[in-house]
């Protein structure tokens, strides 16, 4: 059903902060427009709204539950473009349920791509203050709202008040209800892991048949790139948000008891724990703190690995650079909690919990065993080329608007 025409609707998240989510909306649209799919697209940018002023930054605030506007917008796409299925990702906080809503009352089919928790969580992690939060839950979500979980790294840093998280919380909380309860009985989602999957159904309370699973799709290296066998190199790799549900502290603590002193630890990203990573780094001449690099810069990082640690300390809902790490062929050492724990099996890393001694003696493990290392990059790049590779997850997304298309087309037809 290449011949179909797909509107796809996404909210971009700032660009002054790199994001795996807007990555892969991008890669998404590309590869479908390259398997032959007319796809139109329909964003926003949340740089627009840090960019108001006044009465601009109020009326974006009324509308965070319910936005006319982009309802106008999305109706005037929508007659002008006649597409056969929706494919909505991030809504919040310019498009809300708004958009949705204009896409089943015109009898329109709409698919929903589920990358983290917020229709229950309104931080969307299930992360707070260092630990595990699962206080909200369907139908009671004020600790979200008492907690200003929304901006709580803000007002860590300083840059939002206690009482605007909270009105922001409230208002995010409001607007991502709205869409739940639309979605659950209209839309078909999809969640980038079956760990999503199994959240959808087991606590936002969507019905089974109406939750599929699609990976994210994952581009291999660039066909100038030439990586070299990670055997070869001697550089463990950490990157992302340097934040403590990623891990950072697990693995600064584990790094203090790995004894080789012939391997290197290169730690890409910034946030709330780059003073932690910084001073480790003036404390350990092994440690090299990069701070964050551009997306296109990754690929060297990745190149120059011999494996990458992926640590989180609260489940994924996916697990970006450990699928970026396969598909350049370097194993993977991770907590496997999560997406991890889908993405990298044992035969393509090594998997620790949340045991700092463990993930010790994995790096040890890997530093030691250059067959080892050759042997769990091969199958990854293998496991990868099988399950997120764009060829494959981009089939698998043209099923899920096949099955979309034929629902509606039998709730329309006079049989139905």
């Amino acid at each position: 059903m290449q011949d179909m025409r797909v509107l796809v609707v996404h909210n971009q998240y700032s660009s002054r902060v790199p994001s795996g989510e807007n990555l892969s909306v991008h890669d998404e649209v590309a590869w479908l427009r390259a398997a032959g799919v007319d796809v139109h697209c329909l964003g926003m940018s949340n740089d627009t709204a840090m960019a108001a002023t006044g009465a601009g930054k109020l009326r974006q605030a009324a509308e965070v539950p319910w936005s006319t506007t982009a309802r106008r917008l999305f109706a005037s796409h929508l007659e002008r473009l006649e597409p056969d299925v929706v494919h909505v990702h991030n809504l919040f906080p310019l498009l809300t349920a708004s958009v949705p809503w204009t896409a089943v009352r015109a009898g329109v089919p709409v698919v929903w791509t589920c990358r983290n928790r917020r229709i229950v969580c309104v931080e969307g992690t299930n992360y707070r203050d260092g630990g595990e939060c699962q206080l909200c839950r369907p139908g009671w979500r004020l600790p979200g709202v008492r907690y200003g979980c929304y901006q709580r790294l803000a007002v860590a840093r300083g840059t939002a008040s206690p009482a605007g998280a909270t009105l922001a919380s409230g208002l995010v909380t409001v607007s991502t209800s709205a869409f739940r309860r639309i979605a659950r009985r209209h839309v078909l989602a999809i969640g980038i892991a079956d760990n999503v999957r199994r959240w959808l159904v087991e606590t936002a309370g969507f019905r089974p048949e109406r939750v599929r699973v699609k990976y994210n799709g994952i581009a291999g290296p660039a066909p100038h790139l030439a990586p070299r066998s990670p055997e070869r190199c001697d550089t463990f790799l950490f990157a992302g948000q340097l934040a403590d549900y990623k891990g950072v502290p697990l693995l600064l603590d584990a790094w203090r008891r790995v004894t080789p002193r012939g391997v290197r630890l290169r730690i890409v990203g910034d946030g709330m724990c780059t003073s932690d990573v910084e001073a480790a780094a003036r404390a350990d001449p092994r440690i090299t703190a990069v701070g964050p690099v551009a997306p296109a810069e990754m690929a060297g990082e990745m190149t120059r690995a011999r494996a990458v640690v992926a640590p989180s300390t609260t489940p994924e809902t996916f697990g970006r650079v450990a699928a970026e790490a396969i598909a350049f062929g370097r194993p993977v050492i991770t907590s496997g909690l999560g997406g991890l724990g889908e993405i990298v099996d044992d035969a393509s890393g090594w998997t620790t919990g949340t045991d700092p001694a463990a993930l010790a003696k994995a790096i040890e493990g890997a530093a030691a065993s250059d067959g080892a290392v050759a042997a769990k990059g091969a199958a990854g790049r293998d496991r990868h080329a099988r399950l997120f590779s764009p060829e494959a997850t981009t089939r698998a997304l043209i099923e899920i608007y096949g099955e979309a298309i034929a629902e509606a087309g039998r709730r329309s037809s006079p049989a139905g």
